[in-house]
C-alpha cells in the first residue's frame, strides 16, 4: 500500500499545531479544502464525524490511531471500494516543528485510486499544512 505524502517545516511549536489539528472547528479557517467538519465525541481514536469538503462532498470520518501531541489518522470512504487512511504528524524539528500528511488507499479498488490520483493529492496538501503552520505560528 503506498504512501503519498508531504512535510513542512514550521517556526511554531509542536503543541500549537496540535491545538490546532485537534479542534476540528478551526479547520474551515486554515485549510482551504474543509467547508465544514464535525465530530460525534472528543478528538480521540474511534469517534465518528463527518466532513464536508470542496471537491468531494460530505462524507463520513472516523479517527483512528490518535497520540495527542504527535499524530492521528482520518479514514473515510469517499470512493466505492476504497478506504482513504490521512495520517497526520507533528515532530519537534528546527526551531519549531515539523508537520505531514500523507494517504494510503486500501481496498479492492485502492491500489487503482492510489495510482490515479495519489500523487496529485499529496501534492494539495502543500497548501493545507501551509495554512496549519500559519495559524499556528499566529495563534
Amino acid at each position: 500500500m503506498a504512501k503519498h505524502e508531504r512535510s513542512l517545516d514550521s517556526t511554531a511549536p509542536p503543541e500549537r499545531v496540535w491545538r490546532l489539528w485537534s479542534d476540528v472547528s478551526s479547520w474551515p479557517r486554515w485549510n482551504p479544502d474543509v467547508l465544514a467538519i464535525s465530530l460525534a465525541g472528543p478528538f480521540a481514536s474511534g469517534t465518528h464525524g463527518s466532513m464536508t469538503t470542496k471537491a468531494g462532498g460530505t462524507h463520513r470520518i472516523e479517527l483512528a490511531d490518535v497520540r495527542p501531541g504527535q499524530a492521528f489518522t482520518l479514514v473515510t470512504a469517499p470512493v466505492p471500494l476504497s478506504t482513504f487512511s490521512f495520517e497526520c504528524r507533528i515532530a519537534p524539528g528546527g526551531q519549531g516543528s515539523r508537520i505531514s500528511q500523507g494517504v494510503s488507499m486500501r481496498g479492492p479498488l485502492g491500489w487503482l485510486f492510489s495510482g490515479m490520483m495519489g500523487e496529485r493529492m499529496a501534492e494539495g496538501f502543500k497548501p493545507v499544512l501551509q495554512g496549519l503552520s500559519q495559524a499556528a505560528q499566529t495563534s
